[in-house]
């Protein structure tokens, strides 16, 4: 019995959900244009994070032998876009969505596949790696399990980024939809039989 109420309440909380993935299908059923998409609420679906590796070296002279010393310092700078951020259309086009998440901001790129119907917008590195790769890390940071895909250029800075399982894609706000809900009703006609003339 506990077992049935906790998938009552699962199935309750899903259908529930107010995002729905932004598709070339869905663009088409709403009839919106690229002007229309920058005025939807957007999120993605899962986490991006995007990381540099930078190795800062000191070369000091040593008070006591007069000699040169050698520092090198090692530090990790990170940026983490967390599974359902929100963020906004920058620029949209068919098959191309670039998305702020800060303001100023640089914007990320998400694409469809324009030879397929109903395509999500899913995000692509600008420079993608011919393959994937694991990096060993500590389970300790959160990112163990974590695959660089490729670099990214965001905030003046290079990045690789690296993402969880799939390619995260744009969710989109079901209350931002309901603007752009037309108002239709299909004209039945009318005869000449239909007209009273007195």
């Amino acid at each position: 019995m506990r077992h049935l109420v906790l998938l009552l309440l699962a199935a309750i909380f899903i259908g529930c959900s107010s995002h729905v993935a932004l598709t070339t299908g869905l663009i088409k059923e709403y009839g919106l244009s690229s002007s229309d998409i920058p005025k939807l609420q957007l999120y993605i679906s899962d986490g991006i994070l995007m990381e540099k590796h930078i190795t800062k070296i000191d070369k000091n002279i040593d008070a006591e032998s007069y000699g040169l010393k050698k520092v090198e310092d090692y530090y990790i700078k990170q940026i983490y876009f967390k599974s359902k951020t929100p963020c906004i259309a920058t620029s949209a086009s068919q098959d191309k969505v670039a998305v702020a998440f800060e303001q100023p901001g640089s914007s990320l790129e998400f694409v469809a596949n324009r030879h397929a119907d109903n395509t999500t917008f899913v995000f692509q590195p600008s420079k993608k790696l011919a393959h994937d790769t694991v990096e060993a890390r500590q389970a300790a940071a959160g990112f163990g399990n974590w695959v660089t895909i490729g670099e990214e250029k965001y905030s003046d800075t290079t990045f690789k980024v690296l993402v969880k399982d799939d390619l995260p894609f744009l969710l989109v706000d079901k209350t931002s939809l309901k603007n752009f809900i037309i108002d239709s009703r299909k004209v039945k006609g009318l005869r000449q039989s239909d007209v009273n003339f007195r």
